[in-house]
C-alpha cells in the first residue's frame, strides 16, 4: 500500500501507517522557454502470444501483437537456444529437447519475446472445481464460479502452469515462487498476488474488490489488485482493475524486464501503477495503460522496513519505459492532497535512462520526476498547464527542467 494512506490489508494482514504525502511552499517561476530537442522514439513493446509450454516434436503458432491488440505480420523470429526449440520465418515453433528457450520477435521500431518451456510430454488438462493449491506443471481450467475460499488459487515451487478461468469468479490468486506460468480470463474477487516468481503472465482477467473506496473510512479487504513481489521477466496485460483502496498494480522490490501494459484501471486510491517499498526497477515497460478515477497514473517512490518483505534492496530506477498511457478524472484519493502531479517518480541511488514518452494525463499536473536528469523526454507528454508547484516537467513541448518542490510532513 502506500506509505502515508491510512490502514493496509492485504491478505488478511493488517498494518497501520501514518504519513501523509502534501505539497508546500511556493516553487520557483516556470522554466524559460528553450529550443526544442528531437524527441527520442520510443520502441513498441510486442506482446507474444500462443502455446508456450510444449512435449517434444510439437509445434506451436506464436503471433505478435502491438498493446493495442494490432497484429505485426512483418516480423523477424528467432529462437535464443535453436537446440531447445526452432521458429520459422512465420513464427512457428517446434519443440526439439527437454528445456526453456527465449522466442523473439524483431520488426521496425518494435520487439518483444516470451520464454518456450519444452518438456518430456505436457499433462493433460486438468479441470478444477473447488480451490486448491497447484504444484504440478500442466493445463489447468476452471469450469465454474467458486465463491468461497481465499485465496482460491495457489500456485508455488513450480514452473510451466497455465491457469486459464474461462471467465469464472473465484476469490484471491497467490503465486509463489513460480516460474514460466501463466494467468488468463479470471473474475478474482480480492487480488493477485506473486512474490518472487519469474516469467510469469497475468492476462484477460478481471480484478475487482467488490467494494468502493471512495465510501470507505478505513480499508475493507484487498489493498491493490495486482502485487509483484520481486519478479523479473512478467507480464501483465489486458486486465481490468477497479475498486482498490490503495493501486492496481504494486510492485514491491526490484522488478526486472516486466511489462504492465494495455490494462484498464479505475476507481484507485493512489494510483494505477506504483511502487513504494524497496522500489529497485530496471528495464521495465509500462506501456498503453488507462487508468481513471484516481489520484495519478503512477506513484513511485522508494522507503525501507517490514513491507520490503525480506532484505533491503538499495534503490534503483533506470531503463524503464512510460509510454502512451492515459490518465483521466483526477480525484482526492485516500488521504491525498487535492492537488499532486498526475505521475510521481522520485527516486533516490541510480536514476538513469527512464523513457516518458507519449503518456496523456489530461488536465492533471504534469509529471513529478527526481532526479530529473534521470528521465528522458521523448515527447507527445500531454497535461494540464505547467504548476511548478506540483510539476517539474512540461508536457508537449519537449523541453523538461526542474523547478518545484514536493514536501513531504
Amino acid at each position: 500500500m502506500t506509505h502515508g494512506v491510512g490502514l493496509r490489508l492485504l491478505l488478511c494482514s493488517v498494518t497501520t501507517v501514518s504519513a501523509a504525502w502534501a505539497c508546500g511552499g511556493s516553487g520557483p517561476s516556470s522554466p524559460s522557454p528553450q529550443s526544442t530537442p528531437t524527441p527520442t522514439p520510443a520502441a513498441t513493446v510486442l506482446s507474444i502470444t500462443g502455446q508456450t509450454i510444449l512435449s517434444i516434436g510439437a509445434t506451436s503458432q506464436l503471433t505478435a501483437r502491438t498493446p493495442d491488440g494490432t497484429t505485426v505480420t512483418n516480423v523477424t523470429w528467432t529462437s535464443v537456444t535453436p537446440a531447445v526449440a526452432t521458429v520459422t520465418s512465420d513464427g512457428v515453433v517446434k519443440a526439439l529437447a527437454e528445456g526453456t528457450t527465449r522466442i523473439i520477435a524483431s520488426a521496425p521500431s518494435a520487439s518483444g519475446g516470451v520464454n518456450v518451456l519444452v518438456q518430456q510430454s505436457v499433462s493433460s488438462t486438468v479441470v478444477l472445481t473447488a480451490c486448491t493449491n497447484i504444484a504440478s506443471p500442466g493445463h489447468y481450467v476452471v469450469d465454474r464460479d467458486i465463491p468461497t475460499g481465499s485465496p482460491c488459487f495457489t500456485i508455488s515451487n513450480v514452473s510451466g502452469v497455465q491457469l486459464d478461468c474461462l471467465g469464472h469468479f473465484m476469490r484471491a490468486i497467490v503465486l509463489d515462487h513460480a516460474s514460466h506460468t501463466t494467468v488468463a480470463n479470471c473474475m478474482v474477487e480480492a487480488n493477485i498476488k506473486m512474490t518472487s516468481v519469474d516469467d510469469v503472465t497475468v492476462s484477460g482477467s478481471t480484478i475487482t474488490n467488490g467494494i468502493l473506496w471512495a465510501v470507505q473510512s478505513t480499508n475493507v479487504g484487498a489493498d491493490d489488485g495486482i502485487v509483484i513481489f520481486n519478479e523479473s521477466g512478467d507480464v501483465v496485460e489486458d486486465n481490468s482493475i477497479s475498486n482498490f483502496y490503495d493501486a492496481g498494480i504494486e510492485g514491491v522490490g526490484a522488478l526486472l524486464g516486466t511489462r504492465l501494459t494495455n490494462n484498464t484501471m479505475a476507481n484507485l486510491g493512489v494510483a494505477g501503477i506504483a511502487s513504494y517499498w524497496c522500489t529497485a526497477w530496471t528495464n521495465n515497460s509500462v506501456q498503453g495503460n488507462n487508468v481513471t478515477s484516481a489520484p495519478a497514473l503512477a506513484q513511485i517512490f522508494y522507503d525501507t522496513g517490514p513491507k520490503c518483505f525480506g532484505p533491503i534492496v538499495p534503490a534503483a530506477f533506470s531503463g524503464n519505459q512510460f509510454v502512451a498511457n492515459v490518465f483521466r478524472n483526477q480525484v482526492v484519493g485516500t488521504g491525498a492532497s487535492s492537488r499532486r502531479a498526475g505521475m510521481s517518480i522520485t527516486i533516490p541511488g541510480t536514476v538513469a535512462g527512464n523513457l516518458i514518452q507519449g503518456n496523456d494525463l489530461g488536465t492533471a499536473n504534469g509529471p513529478y520526476l527526481t532526479p530529473l536528469d534521470g528521465f528522458i523526454d521523448g515527447g507527445g507528454n500531454i497535461c494540464g498547464p505547467f504548476d511548478a508547484v506540483f510539476s517539474n516537467f512540461v508536457c508537449a513541448s519537449g523541453v523538461s527542467r526542474a523547478s518545484g518542490r514536493w514536501s513531504r510532513r
